[in-house]
């Protein structure tokens, strides 16, 4: 996990020479609000952006308290999002139609494993860890570009699922639907 977290720091503190929004320069760096989405109730993340907006890279902090989870459970995540599109301005808003990313996302406590301890495990009892999961997800966002007072902010959406998920589904798509595969994450973002 050290080395996940000194690779994510190198890879946020990198400079490019220049980093455009669609109309003026702005700074790469951001802060965001999520809700939901594998992260918990509510996660606290920071990130950079890159390639004239191209790449985002985030590290999140999430929560998810008892009375929702059955247990408190804290979260970590990394994730990498890819816009392969330009924005589409509408009005006074900038929207990104196509956000795709990955997300690794770390589970804490002693109850979670990354490989299945022996001794209270048959092998391959569980066959995926616990701990540590990869998501996908796909999404959008609309940038208030042109409002003045809301210009740093932006909204995003993204509908996710799990890699385990995904390949449990396709072994058993009778009893897991999409409804119990995919989630939905909303979030505020606000450049620094």
């Amino acid at each position: 996990m050290k080395v996940l977290l000194l690779v994510l720091g190198f890879v946020l503190l990198l400079s490019p020479d220049k980093v455009y929004s669609q109309e003026q320069a702005a700074s790469p760096y951001h802060a965001k609000v999520q809700y939901a989405g594998s992260l918990g109730l509510v996660s606290l993340g920071a990130g950079r952006s890159f390639f004239h907006e191209k790449l985002e890279t985030d590290v999140f902090l999430g929560y998810l308290p008892e009375k929702f989870g059955g247990d408190r459970i804290f979260t970590a995540a990394l994730k990498a999002t890819y816009v392969p599109f330009k924005p589409i301005p509408i009005r006074s808003v900038n929207w990104q139609p196509l956000r795709t990313g990955l997300q690794l996302g770390y589970t804490f406590g002693d109850e979670y494993f990354v490989s299945e301890p022996r001794d209270k495990y048959p092998k391959s009892y569980y066959g995926f860890p616990t701990a540590l999961h990869l998501y996908l997800y796909l999404g959008g966002q609309v940038d208030f570009t042109r409002k003045e007072k809301l210009s740093r902010f932006g909204v995003y959406y993204e509908v996710g699922s799990s890699a385990e998920y995904l390949i449990s589904y396709i072994q058993n798509p009778k009893y897991l639907g999409p409804g119990k595969i995919f989630n939905l994450a909303l979030g505020l973002r606000m450049r620094l």
